[in-house]
């Protein structure tokens, strides 16, 4: 399970998929044109075989240069794109009818980037955090009935994640280390506050809250 998209990540750093570009993944570059919502590749391979997928984020340059966030795939030619807005992705799925509107270009150069390798570190740590830990009995057993208590832990630590790996690979490492250092003191509080309630027997209800924050002892 993820605990958050990266869309979620544009509203902490609305241009990470263009600065950290080299700690991203890019899944389809080339050239296409930008009217209202709809992005329509020149050419090139499907976005349907690429994997791209509603919250991954497209990144233009030129006349509409910006990151965009991706709320539909309708084909292997297509993206619905919508700039950022606190409405845009209301509980767990993107909004229907994206509200806002990237400006009209074409021929702009673009790529589609996604941070997917980092929020799976971050998420599979939170999950570990609160008691589940990958091939036990428990974590089969056990459901989070509240993803979205860790959304916003997953995403600063996703964040201090990029920034630290842009900072190994910099010539000038210092802002993004700032960056990195504020992200892990951000995160580590988010752990703090995060209240987590798990169902452990299926029955649909929680039998216990626990935070990924606090350390569990056990006696044995």
């Amino acid at each position: 399970m993820l605990f958050c998209n990266d869309a979620d990540l544009l509203y902490w750093e609305p241009e990470v998929a263009r600065d950290a570009s080299f700690a991203s993944q890019t899944l389809a570059t080339g050239t296409g044109d930008i009217t209202g919502t709809t992005f329509t590749r020149t050419a090139g391979a499907s976005f349907l075989t690429q994997a791209v997928e509603p919250a991954q984020v497209l990144v233009l340059s030129g006349t509409a240069a910006g990151c965009y966030v991706i709320t539909a795939v309708p084909d292997a030619s297509h993206l619905t794109v919508s700039v950022l807005h606190d409405d845009l992705f209301p509980g767990t799925g993107p909004a229907p009818d994206p509200v806002g509107r990237a400006s009209d270009a074409t021929g702009a150069t673009y790529a589609v980037r996604t941070f997917f390798a980092q929020r799976k570190v971050v998420s599979d740590l939170l999950t570990q955090a609160v008691g589940i830990v990958p091939g036990t009995a428990t974590a089969q057993s056990t459901v989070i009935l509240n993803p979205e208590a860790l959304r916003r832990a997953c995403v600063l630590g996703t964040l201090q994640m990029i920034y630290s790996a842009v900072a190994a690979a910099a010539s000038d490492p210092a802002v993004f280390n700032l960056r990195a250092d504020l992200y892990e003191r951000l995160y580590r509080r988010a752990l703090l506050r995060a209240q987590v309630d798990l169902d452990l027997n299926g029955d649909g209800r929680p039998e216990v809250r626990r935070s990924p924050g606090l350390v569990r002892m056990y006696r044995e």
